[in-house]
């Protein structure tokens, strides 16, 4: 009867560590490890007239001009570190065909004086990943963000952008569910799968102020992003086999005591 018991206290024993490592396992959180790409567009709207509804496409989308502002669109990726990831790049020339790791970049032409107090200018940011993000089932997820241009007395801008009250940044959660090969090089080998999670960040964009004559990125960051690891199939039939074998091992004691 004791050698029963003693059997099944281990049984049960090693049941509850595999449940741990399993719980564990699931709540951890990797915050340097969220994946983040997608595209911007842009558009001004004139003083006085309903802010304007940028296009959705990640291709080139044209310079977008209001007197002598001019806007062109961007692409951009990375992986942040320590739940951070500044989006940041240089801004492209004028009519360059796209920008890269920026939000965007807009040029003020100095040869064309004009007042934009009460001009608007929205942002479209459309995120390609983290998939999943606010439950989105076309694996995207797009914000308006619009920004209040204001003149200065030596003719040039200022656009304060809307993040919100506080202006910590605009909350995203996700549930990435994408476990294809990994696409950014160097951050894992060939045809090794990213790992899921589910998680959220928070988006800033920063304030754009430029001169007459010069061109300025559309900044921003990515803060405050966490993600917890979803288990692989792998993994959970590993886990899965092994307590199968556990509660076998149980039985055959069972029978053998009998």
């Amino acid at each position: 009867m004791r050698n029963r018991i003693l059997a099944l206290s281990k049984a049960l024993a090693l049941s509850a560590a595999a449940l741990t490592i399993f719980a564990l396992g699931q709540s951890e959180t990797r915050a340097d490890e969220v994946l983040i790409q997608g595209y911007s567009n842009g558009c001004f709207a004139a003083p006085g007239a309903p802010p304007c509804v940028p296009p959705n496409s990640p291709a080139p989308q044209g310079p977008t001009t209001l007197f002598g502002l001019t806007y062109q669109n961007s692409t951009f990726q990375g992986v942040t570190a320590n739940g951070f990831l500044g989006v940041g790049g240089n801004p492209v020339p004028l009519a360059a065909a796209q920008g890269v790791n920026n939000f965007g970049s807009i040029h003020l032409n100095q040869a064309i004086p004009a007042t934009y107090d009460g001009a608007t200018f929205t942002l479209r940011v459309t995120f390609t990943a983290p998939q999943g993000i606010n439950g989105s089932s076309t694996q995207t997820f797009t914000a308006n963000i619009t920004g209040t241009v204001r003149s200065d007395e030596s003719g040039g801008i200022r656009i304060d952008f809307d993040n919100d009250i506080n202006n910590n940044g605009i909350l995203f959660t996700f549930n990435d569910t994408n476990c294809e090969p990994n696409p950014l090089p160097g951050q894992a080998p060939p045809g090794q799968q990213v790992t899921c999670g589910q998680g959220s960040f928070l988006l800033r964009i920063n304030d754009v102020s430029i001169n007459p004559g010069q061109t300025a990125s559309v900044t921003g960051d990515i803060n405050a992003a966490q993600q917890t690891t979803i288990p692989e199939p792998a993994t959970l039939l590993l886990l899965g086999t092994g307590l199968t074998g556990v509660a076998a091992g149980v039985r055959r004691r069972r029978n053998a005591a009998k």
